[in-house]
């Protein structure tokens, strides 16, 4: 039976990320222009895969983590980082994906898709471990949840980016740059042995930084600046 620690959950991680689906890709396609730069439905696809990705991931990192020990944090860190990078790039670089524009809007949603049960997942176990949570508990979560909407929308439109410019090398270390500093910096504040609050606050909030940076740069310019080369380019052709 589904509890209000679910329900709650399952807002937090599935409310940004749809609305940021919608938000990011209502400019691209009907019915503001006539002809849509993406499949409704492969996009579709592509966040229902990510939403199976998004358990999997959790289920694996909470794993290690739980295994892991205090030396071996900083490996895990970057080890995750880098699996998930690849992971989103062996599905995004697949051929018919391939210096394709569309690809960009496909790897936006396949990342929010993986953020909304990533998100989901973490927020639920948190509450769990909190003795007789309360609603500023769970409003806080909810709203430090948001971060993984962010991150793994901006990484994974970020390396669909480079697959569509046919330059993955480029992109690729991009991306995994900012998962890399925003894990280093997000997991710093729960460092409290190490950092005492409220100084750890500092790590929060640099994390917070990266990923709006991240976020703000695919919506402002990567996005925008991949159509407009795509028209340039349909305009070369035509002439």
């Amino acid at each position: 039976m589904v509890d209000v620690l679910q329900l709650v959950s399952a807002a937090a991680g599935f409310g940004p990320a749809m609305f940021l689906l919608y938000f990011t890709l209502r400019d691209y396609t009907f019915p503001k222009v006539e002809k849509p730069f993406f499949d409704d439905r492969r996009a579709f696809m592509m966040f229902a895969l990510g939403v199976v990705l998004g358990m999997v991931l959790f289920a694996f990192e909470n794993w290690g983590m739980s295994i892991g020990t205090a030396e071996t944090v900083l490996i895990l860190i970057l080890g995750f980082a880098l699996m998930e990078s690849l992971l989103k790039l062996i599905i995004l670089n697949y051929p018919k994906f391939q210096r394709k524009m569309d690809t960009a809007f496909y790897g936006l949603a396949l990342g929010l898709g993986i953020s909304s049960t990533f998100t989901f997942a973490s927020v639920y176990v948190f509450l769990l471990d909190v003795e007789s949570p309360t609603v500023v508990d769970g409003l806080a979560v909810a709203l430090v949840g948001v971060l993984f909407v962010l991150l793994h929308g901006s990484t994974t439109a970020i390396i669909g980016v480079g697959v569509a410019r046919g330059d993955v090398k480029g992109y690729f270390p991009e991306a995994l740059l900012i998962h890399v500093v925003f894990a280093l910096l997000y997991e710093s504040f729960f460092l409290v042995d190490l950092i005492a609050p409220p100084l750890n606050l500092i790590g929060l909030i640099g994390a917070t930084a990266v990923v709006v940076y991240a976020y703000l740069k695919v919506h402002r310019e990567l996005l925008p600046g991949l159509v407009k080369d795509a028209k340039r380019l349909a305009q070369k052709k035509k002439a």
